[in-house]
């Protein structure tokens, strides 16, 4: 009877085993700090001789700890996916260019999003084609392809590869700061448009509106706009002005949000159009402020560059603009200070 009774334990401990051993694979998380456990075990046993006493000791402690780390890592992948389920969200992908963006991770497929689903802490993505999330708690994060991200919580991004733009509105978020975490540190927004890149183990940041914190080991500092800081892989520091419109930001630009104008104020338009270009809004005259107010437009620019959006708004106004270097001039056909551009 015992031998019945002690094959039955063991048939229904390697059922339970094999149970355990169907749950979803490890985040790479777990991968990274059982790899850092491991490695730590390896390194303390090798370089130290223990003595014969203490390493029977230490085979019997290794024996539980086996056991136990096997129940660890079910008990982990458990935790993980039902965190996946239930993590704090962090915003919706609003748009991506082909091919597209996909959730990445460690044993298993790669996941192609579309357009509307929901990312949250706990994952990673790689960036095949530009991208546009719009974040949960405000704002936006425009993705150029070729990158790679992790979400680190539900305001919280690492950049692994390649480029990100932030563009947070200021008051957009209240007193939440929105992180890019990088190599170099972090950096929080301060009501503001910001680009951060890696190139070739530098960390670079450019600040296009408002201002950055950048939180390294150094200490913190604050870059504010018009400035790009690039920290290279030996912590060396340059810092030079740049502009806020131009060829820089053309990428950004093109991933920019559209614009409903449907019965909404010239004004706003323009205000936006000022915003996504990095341009100063300059209406210089009467006449042209009262129109920019009254008019309300009809119709659909969504899909249009800023550019294509401002050309096409414009066409269906008296009014005139002009592009000069970082600005946007609009008057009214009274006005002879200005031509038609």
């Amino acid at each position: 009877m015992s031998d019945v009774n002690d094959t039955n334990g063991r048939d229904d401990a390697e059922r339970a085993l094999r149970d355990g051993l169907r749950a979803p694979a490890l985040s790479a998380e777990a991968m990274r700090r059982i790899r850092a456990a491991t490695e730590q075990e390896w390194r303390a046993n090798v370089q130290a001789p223990v003595p014969a006493p203490a390493r029977r000791r230490w085979l019997s402690l290794a024996a539980a700890a086996s056991l136990a780390a096997i129940a660890g890592v079910v008990g982990w992948n458990v935790f993980t996916a039902n965190d996946a389920v239930g993590g704090a969200v962090f915003g919706q992908l609003a748009r991506v260019e082909a091919p597209g963006i996909v959730e990445s991770g460690y044993l298993r497929r790669d996941v192609a999003m579309n357009p509307g689903a929901s990312l949250e802490a706990g994952q990673s993505f790689d960036v095949r084609g530009d991208s546009l999330i719009t974040l949960a708690g405000g704002g936006n994060l425009r993705l150029v392809r070729a990158s790679a991200i992790e979400i680190v919580a539900g305001n919280a991004v690492k950049l692994e590869r390649g480029e990100l733009y932030v563009d947070i509105p200021p008051g957009s978020r209240g007193s939440d700061s929105f992180i890019v975490m990088t190599p170099a540190g972090e950096f929080r927004h301060l009501g503001t448009q910001f680009a951060v890149a890696l190139i070739d183990g530098a960390t670079r940041l450019r600040v296009r509106e408002g201002s950055v914190q950048w939180r390294a080991a150094e200490g913190d500092s604050t870059v504010n706009a018009g400035t790009e800081v690039v920290i290279d892989r030996n912590r060396s520091v340059t810092r030079r002005p740049i502009p806020t419109t131009g060829r820089e930001w053309a990428w950004a630009e093109s991933m920019a949000p559209d614009f409903d104008i449907e019965n909404r104020p010239l004004q706003e338009f323009l205000t936006w159009f000022a915003r996504e270009t990095g341009r100063k809004l300059e209406i210089t005259d009467d006449a042209a402020r009262v129109q920019a107010a009254s008019i309300l437009m009809h119709g659909d620019v969504r899909g249009l560059t800023a550019m294509e959006a401002l050309s096409a708004v414009m066409a269906s106004t008296t009014l005139r603009f002009e592009l000069p270097e970082g600005v946007i001039r609009v008057s009214s056909a009274r006005d002879s200070t200005t031509s038609s551009t």
